[in-house]
């Protein structure tokens, strides 16, 4: 019956909706938030600390999709080498893609440390979007004046922690959004206006982010390569957390990937921005293909991986499983508990309105500059409309 399927399906959704994002809130508030002094005491223990937590969580996340849920990531193209500095850069189909494309990156590759690009007020949602500041993702306010400084800034930090922290990779997503039906319509203009073809499965290409970040990071000789992430869904298509509520879970994500060498990227702004809009014009392609045969046909059967389950899955579900339990259970019975709770999410509020957030102290303490600096001041979007950012994640 039609009411039983839509009950099944909410059930189905809360679930995941309440596993994922209980385990996002307890793990900050319960194992990050206890991190908080290695910042003034050992920043390189901090950094290593912080990455290895998000690491357990995204192994968490991902059995937990394939296992209980029955998410079957299909991965072709190339492996993700580990030692790469690297600019990853995706389609972005819906809202959702995030969250899958975790998954596939985590298979794609023996281990990574991949920081997305995304739009500031995320890092304030509470939890997740601390712990991604704590994480040292990249935030932009959409004002280039501001956020090219703030690519400069971070590459410059990743720069100056590269021998401690190891190589990183940046996920971008260089449509700036996912394709709802305003941001199609907007890329169809571009089209028209510009004289080249509409996409039917992308949006056109924003290239100022990409071609500052791939410049700066070659400079800064923190790029090994780029890769070409193609994600596509063959079903069900969760297009915002509303789908997932539901239980629009899709059964299976497929993600080609594609490595460029840093010798095969151009080197000069002219030549990667039209390096991208080609690439995009090669992607446009690889998705009509999948729309009628939905898959991925890859080159040889070596571009096809495997997808096994690796032995840090069983281990990260059994270690978040036992801390969602214990978490839950210490917030429900104790006062210390609940008081750590509204400590902890006051001093991040407090944070949020005098430094800038927990990132920004971070970058203080590595600069020097703590005890100067205060609240980070930005123009008005109507003060600086005419500078506006569009090259980043907005939903």
């Amino acid at each position: 019956m039609p009411e039983i399927a839509q009950y099944t399906g909410y059930a189905r959704g809360l679930s995941y909706i309440f596993i994922w994002y209980s385990s996002i809130l307890l793990g900050f508030f319960f194992l990050y938030a206890p991190l908080i002094p290695l910042l003034f005491i050992h920043r390189p223990s901090y950094r290593r600390a912080t990455d290895l937590l998000f690491s357990t969580w995204e192994a968490f996340n991902t059995t937990v999709l394939e296992l209980v849920y029955g998410v079957e990531i299909v991965l072709t193209g190339d492996a993700i080498r580990p030692t790469d500095d690297a600019l990853m850069v995706l389609n972005h189909p819906t809202r959702m893609d995030w969250n899958f494309v975790w998954s596939a990156i985590f298979h794609a590759s023996n281990y990574h440390n991949t920081k997305i690009v995304l739009k500031e007020p995320l890092r304030r949602v509470p939890g997740m979007g601390w712990i991604m500041a704590m994480s040292r993702f990249i935030f932009l306010q959409r004002r280039w004046s501001e956020d090219s400084c703030t690519f400069d800034r971070m590459m410059q930090y990743y720069n100056e922690t590269r021998e401690a922290d190891g190589a990183r990779q940046i996920l971008l997503f260089p449509e700036g959004t996912n394709m709802a039906p305003s941001a199609r319509q907007k890329s169809d203009l571009y089209a028209v206006e510009n004289n080249v073809a509409k996409y039917k499965h992308l949006l056109h290409p924003r290239t100022s982010g990409f071609v500052h970040l791939t410049y700066g990071l070659r400079e800064k000789n923190l790029l090994s390569s780029v890769y070409d992430l193609t994600i596509a869904y063959p079903d069900i298509v969760p297009t915002s957390e509303m789908d997932l509520v539901r239980g629009k879970i899709p059964r299976r994500v497929h993600v080609h990937v594609a490595r460029y060498p840093v010798q095969q990227v151009p080197s000069t702004y002219v030549g990667l921005e039209k390096w991208i809009q080609e690439i995009w014009r090669d992607k446009e392609k690889l998705l009509e293909r999948f729309a009628a045969t939905k898959e991925f046909i890859p080159i040889s059967q070596e571009q096809r991986f495997p997808v096994r389950m690796k032995t840090l899955q069983p281990l990260c579900l059994v270690f978040w499983s036992l801390f969602l339990y214990w978490s839950l259970s210490t917030l429900l019975y104790s006062l210390a508990a609940k008081l750590w709770v509204l400590l902890v999410a006051g001093m991040f509020y407090y944070t949020e309105k005098k430094t800038g957030g927990i990132q920004q102290l971070e970058l203080s303490l590595h600069t020097g500059s703590f005890w100067n600096s205060g609240k980070r001041r930005y123009r008005s979007s109507d003060e600086d409309a005419q500078d506006d950012f569009e090259h980043v994640k907005d939903d």
